[in-house]
């Protein structure tokens, strides 16, 4: 179950996208493409982030896949993948449906092109989950 809610967290965040004060060139930033999960403010309690070499990666595809990979720290860093989908809803709110876990709804807050910020709420617990290609 420790998993899942680290995937549920991690997913959440990959869903969410924005367009970014800082452009310059006014188009919109996309999480469309491969992210790494490089961080989780607050930790979530019952996962070490740190306890695999290996970061969890998210693929979200132009046609609303999301495809994950994930390292069970319980299971000697066993990788493991799941497929998905994402929608953007409007603004910088996405849903993405998580296997397992079901549907995850939070904003994106980009940090230039090659990162953003999720923030959700797993089980009523807010975090921000932040991503990197």
């Amino acid at each position: 179950m420790k998993k899942y809610l680290l995937l549920f967290a991690a997913f959440g965040l990959f869903l969410f996208a924005s367009c970014s004060d800082d452009d310059n060139n006014d188009e919109e930033q996309s999480i469309t493409g491969t992210w790494e999960l490089t961080a989780v403010t607050p930790s979530v309690p019952g996962w070490d982030f740190n306890s695999c070499p290996d970061n969890p990666e998210i693929t979200f595809t132009a046609n609303g896949t999301a495809m994950w990979t994930l390292y069970d720290s319980e299971n000697d860093c066993a990788e493991s993948s799941s497929e998905g989908t994402w929608v953007k809803n409007s603004g910088n709110s996405y849903t993405v449906s998580v296997p397992e876990v079901g549907d995850v709804t939070g904003t994106v807050t980009f940090s230039g092109a090659n990162q953003f910020n999720f923030n959700t709420s797993v089980q009523s617990f807010p975090v921000v989950l932040t991503f990197q290609k």
